[in-house]
């Protein structure tokens, strides 16, 4: 089987440079690399190009960056023109145990039902700390959870499982269900695009597998910020996109209540600022999807 993986770069090229040497290990056969450079405004270029013979990868230029959807879109695009059976989206701050790709592999067999799967993420520089280990997203309150997120692994025995949530971290997707229910939404540009994508992905009747032996480390946020402009705006006026997307009737109400509830108390209790919750809500309002220019979200 024919698996492409994608790493998009936006002004990360030491991350990306050092994401390709770990996947250089990779024992799985028939993997074809593809780094989509998002328009950076750095040096990446030349960085990138300095090590493409070396560590053999496809590079491809994007003449805008549209966000992060719009970057893994045009690695799939490529991918799927070169025949590849899987695609695997894999964040640029990430390294990997070289079995991985076997085990996210392995997962589909014997599933036709399986569209998706995803492994156990841990912190990179905390390396016994959980960052995804499963995960659920609920079709009430559009809420998605990671299961035992910021715990020590306790590194018992565990198979693989259905979810219901795979953040966009580590996506390993058939070709099958691509070709399904199409591209990651570009409205989005960061954040929420993986929620998304899950809810289209569970309402075409496929499955996410979470396989816990397939091994990610991941730098967490190294190019937005945890807590960053950015980072708030945009989850929180995508979330809204969301549920004005997919929910329908009550649920939609209750959605709606829930996630404004949710923002307000982490306001409170500053995890996340009022001046950008009601940026996002404004922007929300107003139909503004895609980028949002600094002064929008300031």
């Amino acid at each position: 089987m024919k698996v492409a993986i994608i790493l998009v770069n936006y002004n990360g090229a030491k991350d990306t440079i050092e994401c390709l040497i770990s996947l250089s290990a990779c024992s799985y056969k028939g993997v074809a690399i593809i780094v989509v450079d998002n328009c950076s405004t750095d040096d990446s270029i030349p960085q990138l190009l300095s090590v493409q013979k070396q560590l053999g990868f496809v590079l491809l230029k994007s003449s805008e960056n549209k966000g992060f959807s719009a970057g893994n879109n045009i690695g799939i695009r490529y991918a799927l023109n070169s025949n590849a059976d899987y695609v695997l989206l894999l964040n640029n701050d990430t390294l990997v145990e070289s079995n991985f790709l076997e085990k996210l592999i392995n997962g589909f067999e014997g599933n036709p039902k399986c569209g998706v799967t995803i492994g156990k993420i841990y912190y990179e520089n905390k390396r016994d700390t959980i960052w995804y280990a499963g995960g659920s997203l609920n079709l009430r309150t559009a809420r998605t959870e990671h299961w035992s997120y910021g715990e020590k692994d306790k590194m018992s025995k565990a198979h693989p499982q259905k979810v219901t949530f795979a953040t966009g971290c580590c996506l390993c997707l058939s070709r099958t269900l691509i070709e399904t229910i199409g591209l990651l939404d570009e409205r989005y540009f960061l954040y929420e695009e993986d929620a998304e994508y899950c809810f289209r992905i569970l309402q075409a009747g496929y499955e996410i597998i979470y396989i816990p032996d397939a091994i990610i480390y991941h730098k967490v946020s190294s190019s937005t910020g945890v807590t960053s402009a950015k980072t708030q705006f945009y989850t929180m006026r995508n979330k809204y996109l969301m549920i004005q997307q997919h929910f329908k009737g009550i649920n939609k109400i209750y959605a709606y209540s829930y996630s404004t509830v949710q923002m307000l108390y982490r306001c409170l209790k500053g995890e996340l600022k009022f001046c950008y919750y009601f940026a996002a809500l404004k922007a929300f309002v107003h139909h503004e999807t895609g980028h949002a220019s600094a002064d929008k979200i300031i």
